[in-house]
């Protein structure tokens, strides 16, 4: 049975069409999530062509108020950045939801709780990110595939997908590095990492970034704004720096691919609690349906 959904195609991280990160989301709320099958859904993810597509679903959890499903044009993922916040805001317009200032959805990795501040800004709040050391062969290939050195130890931060983080000296050397996207595509493979954030300081700050993010391996050489990047980069920007209060921290994203991504994204500490978080602006580019 062929099913005609609701679709919105949604511009992240910008208030300006056109300059940010898009994600198709397609509204299964009116049919049930046996009604699709995932083969289905990878072929539009696929047919897309974009970094993402997602599904809405109705939650079974009592917290939530929808659930969704993420697809890269290669394989699904149980969380990402940018389409957590294209997909709320495509909710909350499908659902003619307005006047509240939390949202819960139901991922692979548990409930997200995320944020809608005044200004229409959306955030959301991560697992726990889990950091650690990669293989010396790994570091060696990825510095030979992006032709420049970092300047600390590259890390795996594991935010739903697996980033390894590159620090570079400076956002000029972030910005200009031109990668070598089938040796990146081979040492992801061959370690199972999703990608590589880049990323390089703004003038010597701690908190102000130009960040790239490498996914050759999902089918995406260079995805524009990467919410989950920025995620990955955080995490790693606390073990680097140490902050001891909650920090905000800036990214600009996506100049390279002729885009302007702005993300904002949160280091928490509170007592002995460390959280973080992602957000920026969300606009709809495209209404209409779609045919599965």
């Amino acid at each position: 049975m062929a099913f005609i959904l609701p679709f919105k195609q949604v511009d992240v991280f910008t208030n300006v069409p056109f300059k940010g990160n898009p994600v198709a989301v397609i509204n299964c709320l009116n049919i049930t999530e046996d009604q699709i099958s995932s083969k289905q859904m990878q072929a539009v993810a696929n047919w897309t062509n974009l970094s993402e597509t997602t599904f809405i679903f109705k939650s079974s959890h009592p917290e939530c108020h929808y659930k969704i499903r993420i697809f890269t044009p290669l394989n699904e993922l149980p969380l990402a950045g940018h389409p957590m916040i294209g997909t709320c805001k495509a909710f909350l317009e499908f659902t003619e939801t307005k006047n509240v200032s939390k949202m819960y959805c139901e991922s692979k990795l548990g409930v997200i709780e995320l944020s809608i501040a005044s200004t229409g800004e959306i955030s959301f709040k991560a697992p726990p990110a889990d950091i650690e050391g990669i293989a010396a062969e790994a570091s060696a290939g990825y510095q030979k595939s992006l032709g420049c050195e970092p300047v600390a130890s590259p890390k795996l931060v594991r935010v739903g997908p697996k980033w390894v983080v590159f620090l570079v000296s400076d956002a000029e050397k972030c910005y200009g590095v031109n990668p070598d996207f089938a040796k990146l595509k081979h040492i992801s493979n061959i370690f199972e990492h999703t990608g590589l954030i880049l990323a390089g300081s703004k003038s010597g700050s701690m908190t102000n970034f130009e960040m790239r993010a490498f996914a050759p391996a999902e089918g995406v050489d260079e995805d524009p704004v990467c919410g989950s990047g920025s995620l990955a980069l955080t995490r790693y920007l606390h073990d680097h720096f140490k902050y001891s209060e909650t920090t905000q921290i800036n990214i600009t994203e996506g100049g390279r691919l002729g885009r302007d991504g702005h993300i904002k994204t949160c280091v928490s500490i509170i007592e002995s609690e460390t959280s973080y978080s992602t957000g920026g602006d969300a606009i709809t580019i495209i209404n209409g349906t779609i045919s599965i």
